[in-house]
């Protein structure tokens, strides 16, 4: 695997510790650094390394913003950003300097973070005096900002995150101290950047594979309407699929097969909250369902797209996907999607105490909804879990000896065969969990 090529953009005043800082870097990592003397010059510098790098990281926001204003860069870019640790070892710096914190101004840092840090340490809020960046701000007059509050008597010192600030507020005889950020706080931005790139990476490469399901009436007119109508269905499926970007492959009994990727779902679903729309088919009683896995490998999209057409099948609604193997959503563009995600912390709470997988728990609880009066054998569970009537049981098992499901009587036997228990399901349900 080739190393990953991360492009630095900083200011060249404060290249020594942002060198000292990259030491600690990733070592797998390879770093193009750039340093401007001007904060224009930024926006050369990013259009220089976006055709050398797989993404760019700039040193704050404001020569971020300066290169985004020129144009959208072709690889993934963010900025170290001024954090609670930042602005933490910035007031003990002042501290030391005998400088009270609760006199200062404040350029560029959220109220939000300059509020928690004063309450963590104790320091008076009411007498700071802030300007934090605002979207599309970048010329805003923070000079003046400072040196109006200081001239006015109500604050004593400036703080701030600008070095084109800094060197004119000494000009203008205003003491202030310059917010650099600590190694900690650049070394999180650069493993936040390379992880939300290797994520775009493997999302993007991520199989997703479909089944459409198409339900046909029974025919009882001639042959030639017969091969007529199938011909329709034959061009309204085509139509469909390039709608979709795919190609179908007829695999019988009504049966559609489709490939594609990950990001391509995404899209053509508006992140998984659309469905695409199905034309209006000429003749009554035909039907249409589709289920769509995603996942590394296509063992896994295939698994998932089985249990999502399964989903769609029970419903008897629309479109449902299953990503990675353990998140359903659906059915598509019918209001709000039913969303279980196995990583809510209640699915993980009930998989701790009942011995049952996060995935199989997430399903049985889309299955169930709100309607505990219900009862579920072991037969019908498997259908939901998509799995063998022998493994459901052992799951209604579990869930009754944890005191999530009861028995509430018997089903009558086919045949020769023995009755089956019957369940009523209990599960808590957390609010937000499922719509």
């Amino acid at each position: 695997m080739s190393r990953i090529k991360i492009g630095i953009i900083g200011n060249a005043e404060f290249s020594e510790p942002l060198d000292h800082a990259l030491r600690s870097a990733d070592a797998d990592l390879d770093l193009h650094v750039r340093l401007y003397e001007d904060q224009d010059e930024a926006i050369g510098l990013a259009r220089e390394l976006e055709g050398i790098v797989d993404a760019i990281l700039f040193s704050g926001p404001v020569p971020y913003h300066l290169a985004l204003a020129e144009g959208p860069l072709s690889v993934p870019a963010s900025y170290v950003v001024f954090d609670e640790v930042s602005l933490v070892k910035a007031f003990f710096d002042l501290v030391r300097a005998g400088v009270d914190p609760s006199t200062i101004s404040v350029d560029t840092i959220s109220d939000d973070i300059i509020a928690d840090v004063s309450r963590e340490l104790n320091i008076a809020l009411a007498g700071i005096k802030s300007m934090p960046l605002r979207e599309g701000g970048v010329h805003d007059d923070f000079t003046g900002f400072h040196i109006r509050h200081y001239r006015a008597g109500s604050t004593t010192y400036a703080l701030t995150c600008r070095s084109l600030v800094q060197r004119e507020l000494a000009q203008q005889g205003v003491p202030c101290h310059f917010m650099f950020w600590t190694k900690h706080t650049i070394l999180k931005a650069l493993d936040l950047l390379v992880s939300n790139l290797l994520q775009h990476r493997y999302r993007g490469s991520q199989i997703a594979i479909g089944l459409l399901r198409v339900r046909t009436p029974e025919f009882t007119g001639s042959i030639a309407d017969g091969r007529r109508h199938a011909l329709e269905l034959e061009t309204y499926l085509l139509d469909y699929s390039e709608s979709l970007g795919v190609n179908l492959l007829d695999i019988g009994n009504g049966l559609h097969l489709f490939y594609t990727t990950y990001g391509a779902i995404r899209r053509q679903t508006q992140d998984f909250t659309a469905a695409p729309a199905f034309s209006a088919f000429p003749h009554q009683g035909f039907s249409f369902e589709i289920g769509i896995g995603t996942g590394v490998s296509a063992a896994i999209a295939e698994e998932g797209a089985h249990k999502a057409l399964h989903q769609a099948e029970q419903t008897g609604a629309g479109i449902h996907i299953v990503l990675d193997g353990n998140r359903l959503i659906g059915p598509l563009g019918q209001g709000r999607s039913r969303l279980i995600r196995v990583e809510d912390s209640l699915v993980l709470q009930l998989a701790d105490k009942t011995g049952i997988t996060a995935a199989n728990l997430a399903r049985i609880l889309e299955a169930v909804g709100e309607d505990r009066s219900r009862g579920y054998s072991a037969v019908e569970l498997a259908g939901i879990l998509n799995t063998t009537s022998r493994t459901a049981r052992r799951v209604l098992t579990k869930l009754a000896e944890t005191g999530f499901a009861a028995p509430i009587g018997e089903s009558a036997p086919i045949g020769h065969g023995r009755p089956s228990a019957i369940y009523r399901i209990d599960l808590p349900v957390r609010e937000g969990t499922a719509a």
